[in-house]
């Protein structure tokens, strides 16, 4: 082989490989891979299914009331813990399900992002020693929709080891169902609707971000995680109700 058509081969080499070996395809996160074909962004760009999320938080009302909320997501099983701190006796327990297919998060190429999140939950109260049971039906449907990008290596993190999505849009909608049920029924009860609620906010660009810390990034599953430490006030009719919040939330998202 002559030498010209060496110095060929070993440029054509270059060029396929060295794509490859970008700092973006290296080991960010503490579970990441080592190595991975994929860029970090092609890595994120998809949809997903939010598989597991764990979401503990400490809420203040007007610097005195505490509660103290655990919400947990396996598969299609939702939980949740609230408990009144330094009360006696105040643990309520709610389980509930997540809707298949509508548990999904959207990164798009371009920096756009769309989250649909829906579940339903129940609360249960028994009379006359079980004879009735009173069940209230909670369908909670949540979008939300905004941008997404890359942090840069600031403070002790790494480049892109952490994620800014900013809400643009934040909408909540809640059906309140009813369901009694009677030993002397002699035929089957459907819940009754009752009422609904929601919300709809819009906020300026960077009004509403929230940064993430991308612990696993790979091809099929990220774990992500958020430190929540929020402060609001609102002001109704000149009466002002300050509340904090503190805590973190883990999500698992995978993908086909």
């Amino acid at each position: 082989m002559n030498t010209k058509r060496l110095l060929s081969l070993v440029l054509l080499g270059m060029i396929i490989v060295l794509p490859l070996l970008t700092t973006s395809c290296f080991k960010k996160g503490e579970e990441d891979p080592f190595f991975s074909i994929y860029t970090r962004k092609a890595r994120v760009t998809g949809e997903w299914t939010i598989t597991d999320m764990k979401s503990v938080i400490k809420s203040t009302y007007e610097e005195t009331d505490q509660t103290l909320t655990t919400t947990t997501v396996t598969g299609l099983d939702w939980n949740q813990t609230v408990e009144i701190l330094g009360a006696e006796d105040s643990i309520v327990e709610i389980e509930g399900v997540v809707i298949d297919g509508r548990n999904k998060i959207t990164f798009y190429s371009d920096g756009r992002f769309v989250q649909i999140w829906e579940y339903d939950y129940s609360v249960i109260e028994e009379l006359n020693e079980g004879e009735t049971t009173f069940t209230t039906i909670y369908k909670v449907q949540e979008e939300m929709n905004g941008t997404w990008n890359f942090l840069n290596n600031i403070d002790d993190f790494k480049n892109k080891e952490r994620l800014a999505i900013v809400i643009m849009e934040n909408k909540s909608k809640t059906s309140v169902y009813t369901l009694t049920v009677s030993e002397a029924d002699e035929t089957i009860p459907v819940p009754t609707f009752l009422t609904s609620y929601g919300t709809s906010e819009k906020y300026a660009n960077g009004e509403m971000s929230t940064i993430w810390t991308l612990r696993m990034l790979k091809n099929k599953q990220i774990i992500m995680e958020q430190n929540v430490e929020r402060f609001t006030f609102v002001t109704d009719n000149g009466i002002g109700e300050s509340l904090t919040e503190v805590g973190y939330v883990e999500k698992t998202l995978k993908r086909d």
